[in-house]
């Protein structure tokens, strides 16, 4: 027989259990703290390293000189090739770069020697150049420095001869990215060319000359 003592305690015992294991479900329930917002991704850096390779079309304006202070300009189009490979650490490429293009620069003057009109063209160009840059994504701002060649002919009554000329050549531009692997670009470039002897009939020539050059370009990154 439960006696009325008896059946109390019974019952604060049932009571406490029941919110013990309320209590306890609260516990194992309670929300979790949130989590923390994951960072935004960063803005992926373009990556100028690796070999290239394109195609440049310009415009040359150049002044020739001649033995005993004669000058004269010349100007016209050029185009052709490159091809180079870059490095980069964090935002700084640097590489080296190699061109060879056609022109038809052409330019007309006077000999003081023998008062007649010479003539002088640039047919074949090239170069080889360092260069270093800043990659401010998608752009990269660059300078390029290194040796230059020119294939040129001179021409006086009737009478010509070619030579090549080698030099310096220094410039600035900026590459722009259009795809991950197609860049384009546009350059300065300046370069002067030593003199050389040229035989003329019965006149010889020495003739240097210096040029400023832009050009655009396209290059597919390898």
């Amino acid at each position: 027989m439960v006696t009325p003592l008896r059946h109390l305690v019974i019952s604060l015992a049932a009571a406490l259990l029941a919110t013990s294991a309320h209590a306890a479900d609260a516990v194992f329930d309670s929300p979790q703290s949130p989590m923390t917002t994951p960072l935004a991704p960063s803005v992926p850096i373009h990556v100028w390293s690796g070999p290239y390779a394109g195609a440049f079309v310009g415009y040359n304006t150049s002044n020739f000189d001649q033995s005993g202070g004669a000058e004269f300009d010349g100007d016209g189009f050029v185009g052709g090739v490159y091809t180079g490979y870059n490095l980069q650490t964090d935002r700084i490429v640097y590489g080296i770069e190699a061109d060879i293009g056609g022109s038809n620069v052409d330019g007309r003057g006077v000999n003081g020697a023998v008062g007649a009109p010479i003539d002088a063209e640039t047919n074949i160009f090239g170069s080889l150049r360092a260069r270093a840059g800043v990659a401010v994504d998608p752009f990269l701002v660059f300078a390029t420095g290194g040796v230059a060649a020119s294939r040129n002919e001179l021409s006086l009554n009737g009478a010509s001869d070619s030579q090549t000329s080698v030099g310096y050549t220094l410039g600035a531009g900026v590459e722009a990215k259009i795809s991950d692997n197609v860049t384009s670009r546009l350059e300065y470039r300046y370069s002067d060319f030593s003199s050389e002897t040229y035989d003329l009939g019965n006149t010889s020539v020495s003739s240097g000359f210096d040029e400023h050059s832009i050009r655009a370009g396209i290059a597919l990154k390898f």
